[in-house]
């Protein structure tokens, strides 16, 4: 063992933050996994800020935060990600030929003197916390911190086909329970390629994880931003007892690989929760498996921040006004349904207001809120939760998701019966709303009489602010410019690419959308059972404005892009006459 890492754990012992039999505990995993002492310890439970402050006091030097702290980009180009990654180093500040290097572990001088060497700069020690690190490592470096080919490398070379099919065999019992907690992870090398798949994922912002067997490797492609992303190849050897690693830690059949299978678990990264809903589906060349990552959030965004239009801001707010009828918000899987709802709720969570929600999964964690975890095997589904929850004098009810007859009819009479109900349907608009209740077998009177708006919504991804570049004109675009904004000079931009956004020209996600809010002609549209067409030509004519002309705006404030539009909503069949869109740089 490093001396280095013996001497940081005297430190914390005499500190009173781990005891003897702790520090061995820890110490025996850091040699078995390579991974860092303080990584290992936090997992285990110790305060990571008690841990910064004990080893800053112990050598007399200052520690540093780094949630409010802005890496310069000449810094990061100083030191190599790899090195970053793998020593919890990081530059903060320099001042002449004076470097600030914050470390985890500051008692490691080997490191304090390559960095010397390679920089040429005198080098000032400070010590960061270890549960802030991957914070600014993605601010930092984006989201190249992906699976690193070393560390690959470093794996595939302690598998072997024997070892692989006994311990994949030996694990399957003992993991039974639904949570694996980051740093206990076993130290078959297998074991340690899926928790780091899964662990670079999230801090990647994926939503899936696709492992898929082809005929002489496996893909692993990470969704991020709503575009899938290839990420790395394993040898076809490691196919085997890669699937059954993932398929054990969800609960599923190892032995059943003929049909598709669904499982779930949850992982901690810190302090983060992530739940994994894990899907299999046989395929030509073996299981292709699929893992939706679910982050359990504990912050709430304002309807406000969301990133909505104003109007469409307004009109929310206006709903959450009255006391009784439904609010449904509608879109496909992924498209931050919850995140509105929720936005929404947080508005009418004034204290004053009993809010109970009846989800799968729970996606935040509210103060103020009960909130109700769907258990299917235990019996508590949708439509027994939400009937025990009337029983509870709610105020306001969210429904994670009205998936069949007997949920929404409860949703609908209790929408009838005094309480404001918020829920989701996956539908392409809002108009197809009414059409789906139907097919549902919703009664048309309780629909026309409840709905208070319907609002469907996309993700787009957002142009990267550092790399997007003007550009003169889009003849592509000039035939959708509504007629009012002709007039007007705006600037639109191109995707480009850079180190931050990893090449793609887009960095993060915003929604377009669309909100009907029905009037008494579209009441009795639906009281007749009309066509979902007739129901948007009357909103339209009421000033509804629909999501690819949200689409249009956000590209004429130059927010995105008209490929990024269309990729997530069709346009209109017949596009209005229009002329090119001359570009005026600075009049956005």
């Amino acid at each position: 063992m490093e001396e280095s890492v013996k001497k940081s754990g005297r430190v914390l012992v005499n500190a009173a933050l781990v005891t003897e039999e702790l520090l061995v505990k820890a110490q025996e995993q850091q040699v078995k996994s390579g991974r860092r002492l303080t990584e290992i310890l936090i997992a285990l439970g110790v305060n990571a800020e008690a841990i910064r402050q004990a080893l800053a006091t112990c050598l007399k030097i200052p520690e540093i935060g780094l949630q409010n702290h802005d890496v310069e980009s000449e810094l990061v180009e100083l030191i190599p990600e790899s090195w970053v990654l793998k020593h919890g180093i990081v530059p903060l500040e320099r001042m002449q030929n004076i470097l600030t290097l914050g470390m985890v572990n500051p008692f490691d001088i080997e490191v304090v003197k390559d960095i010397r060497f390679k920089t040429g700069l005198n080098v000032r020690v400070a010590v960061i916390s270890e549960a802030e690190l991957p914070g600014v490592i993605e601010s930092c470096y984006g989201t190249s911190t992906l699976v690193a080919e070393v560390d690959l490398d470093q794996v595939l070379q302690d598998i072997g086909a024997e070892e692989i099919e006994i311990l994949a065999q030996g694990h399957q019992e003992e993991e039974e329970e639904d949570e694996f907690p980051e740093g206990l992870e076993s130290e078959a090398p297998v074991i340690r390629l899926v928790d780091r798949i899964i662990q670079d994922a999230v801090r990647a912002r994926a939503t899936d994880v696709h492992i898929e067997p082809a005929q002489s490797n496996v893909h692993v492609r990470y969704r991020i931003d709503g575009v899938l992303r290839d990420i790395l190849n394993v040898p076809k050897y490691v196919q085997g007892p890669l699937l059954s690693r993932v398929k054990v830690m969800g609960n599923m059949d190892i032995s059943d690989k003929r049909r598709p299978q669904d499982g779930r678990s949850k992982i901690k990264m810190g302090k983060r929760v992530v739940d994994l809903r894990i899907s299999s589906l046989p395929t030509m060349y073996g299981e292709k498996i699929v893992i939706r990552l679910l982050e359990q959030k504990k912050g709430v965004i304002s309807i406000g921040d969301i990133g909505f239009s104003p109007h469409l801001v307004q009109s929310i707010h206006q709903l959450t006004q009255h006391p009784q009828g439904m609010i449904l918000c509608t879109g496909p899987t992924g498209s931050g349904k919850t995140t509105t709802l929720y936005s929404i709720l947080s508005r009418l969570n004034d204290g004053t207001t009993n809010i109970v929600t009846v989800e799968d999964p729970v996606e935040y964690q509210v103060p103020g809120i009960n909130q109700v975890q769907i258990n299917v095997k235990a019996g508590m589904t949708f439509a027994t939760g939400l009937r025990s929850i009337l029983r509870q004098d709610p105020d306001v009810v969210l429904v994670g998701e009205m998936r069949d007859h007997e949920t929404a009819e409860i949703a609908f009479h209790a929408a009838q019966t005094g309480h404001l109900v918020l829920s989701t349907l996956h539908t392409n608009d809002a108009s197809s709303t009414v059409t789906r209740l139907l097919s549902m077998g919703i009664d048309p009177y309780l629909i026309a009489s409840s709905v208070l708006g319907i609002l469907a919504q996309r993700l787009v991804r957002q142009l990267c602010p550092q790399c997007k570049e003007p550009i003169s004109h889009d003849l592509r675009l000039a035939k959708w410019v509504p007629k009012d904004a002709k007039t007007t000079a705006h600037q639109v931009f191109a995707a480009k690419g850079c180190k931050r956004c990893r090449e793609t020209g887009y960095f993060g996600r915003f929604p377009i959308s669309e909100i009907l809010e029905p009037n008494d002609v579209i009441r009795d549209l639906i009281m007749k059972g009309r066509a979902d067409r007739e129901i948007l030509n009357v909103a339209r004519k009421a000033g509804m404005k629909t999501i690819f002309e949200d689409g249009i705006d956000r590209i004429l404030q130059g927010l995105t892009t008209l490929d990024e539009v269309t990729r997530v909503v069709a346009p209109p069949r017949v596009p209005s006459k229009g002329k090119e869109i001359t570009a005026v740089v600075g009049s956005v």
